[in-house]
C-alpha cells in the first residue's frame, strides 16, 4: 500500500516535535537543582548548631564594614550533621537557601553513617580534627562502597531538604593513599569528584567546592559554586578565578583580616565575603554587603 506523502510529512513533524520536546524535558530535568547567584549574600555557621530563635545566628539587624545596614543572608551554610530538618524549614520560610557542609574526602566520627563498617577499608592516614583521609581511588575494590556511602550522606542532606552540599575540603591529594599503598592520582581525584557532582545533582542539590582552590581549573566546570576560607590572608584569592570567569558564586570566609581590607577586592573579584571568628560558631559576622 502506497502511503501518502502528506501522511509521511505529518509523521515526520510529529517525530521532530516529540524529539524537541523530549530534549527540552531532559534539559529541565538536568537542571532540576539549585545554583546560587554570584550576588547572593551568605552566612556560615558550621561550628555550632544554628539557633533559629537567635537574631545573631540568623544574621538579622547586622551592619556591613561600612556601617550600612547589611542585606539578609540569601544562603546559609550549616553543618549537615548537627542541624535538624526544622532548622532548614525555618530558613526556607525566610526565603533563604541552605547549604549542607559534609566531608567529601575524610571519614569523621560525626558524619552521617560514621559507624557503618564499610568505611573501615576506605580509611587511610589520620586527618586533622580526629578523622581519617579516604581512599578515593576508583581502582580500589571498595570504591563502589564509597559511592554508596557518599550517596547516603548526600541523600540525608537532601531529605532535610537542603538546596546544596559543599565539602569541608577537597584537598586529599598528597594525603590520601590509594589501592596497594600507591599515591592518589589527579585522574583518581577527577573521577571521584565528578561522581559526587552526579550524585548531588541526581538528588536535586547543587554542589560546591570547599577550599583546595588549586583544583578550581579542574572542578569549576563541574561544581556549581565555591566556598573558600582565608584566601585574602593567604594571598591566593586569584585561584578562585575559574569560578568568577564562569559567573559562579564564590563565598569567601575570612577569620583574620580586617573587612575594610578584603571586602573591596572581594567585590572586585566577584566574591561574596564576610568576617567570622575562627570557630564559625555564630559569635561574629561582619558581612561585606
Amino acid at each position: 500500500m502506497k502511503i501518502s506523502p502528506w501522511i509521511l510529512m505529518a509523521i515526520g513533524i510529529v517525530v521532530i516535535v516529540g524529539a524537541i520536546g523530549s530534549f527540552i524535558i531532559w534539559r529541565v530535568l538536568q537542571r532540576a537543582y539549585w545554583v546560587p547567584r554570584p550576588t547572593d549574600t551568605f552566612l556560615v555557621q558550621t561550628g555550632a548548631p544554628l539557633d533559629t530563635t537567635s537574631p545573631t545566628d540568623l544574621g538579622d539587624g547586622e551592619y556591613t564594614y561600612t556601617s550600612a545596614n547589611a542585606r539578609p543572608p540569601d544562603v546559609y551554610i550549616i553543618d549537615g550533621n548537627n542541624n535538624s530538618g526544622d532548622t532548614v524549614d525555618a530558613l526556607h520560610a525566610r526565603g533563604a537557601h541552605v547549604v549542607c557542609e559534609v566531608p567529601f574526602v575524610q571519614w569523621t566520627p560525626s558524619m552521617f553513617s560514621a559507624s557503618d563498617p564499610r568505611w573501615t577499608p576506605l580509611e587511610g592516614a589520620a586527618a586533622p580534627g580526629g578523622g581519617r583521609w579516604l581512599d578515593i581511588s576508583p581502582k580500589d575494590p571498595n570504591f563502589h562502597s564509597l559511592i554508596e556511602l557518599m550517596s547516603l550522606q548526600f541523600e540525608n542532606c537532601a531529605q532535610a531538604p537542603v538546596d546544596g552540599v559543599v565539602s569541608d575540603t577537597v584537598d586529599v591529594l598528597g594525603h590520601g593513599t590509594g589501592v596497594g599503598g600507591r599515591a592518589l592520582t589527579q585522574t583518581d581525584f577527577q573521577t571521584y569528584m565528578t561522581a559526587l557532582v552526579s550524585i548531588a545533582h541526581s538528588v536535586g542539590m547543587g554542589i560546591g567546592q570547599g577550599d583546595g582552590m588549586s583544583q578550581a581549573p579542574t572542578l569549576a566546570s563541574h561544581f556549581d559554586f565555591a566556598v573558600v576560607h582565608n584566601c585574602f590572608s593567604a594571598g591566593d584569592c586569584g585561584l578562585t578565578a575559574p569560578y568568577a570567569t564562569a559567573h559562579k558564586a564564590i563565598f569567601e570566609i575570612e577569620t583574620a583580616a580586617a573587612p575594610a581590607r578584603f571586602c573591596p577586592p572581594a567585590a572586585a573579584g566577584g566574591r561574596s565575603a564576610g568576617r567570622y571568628n575562627a570557630a564559625l560558631n555564630g559569635r561574629l559576622r561582619v558581612p561585606c554587603a
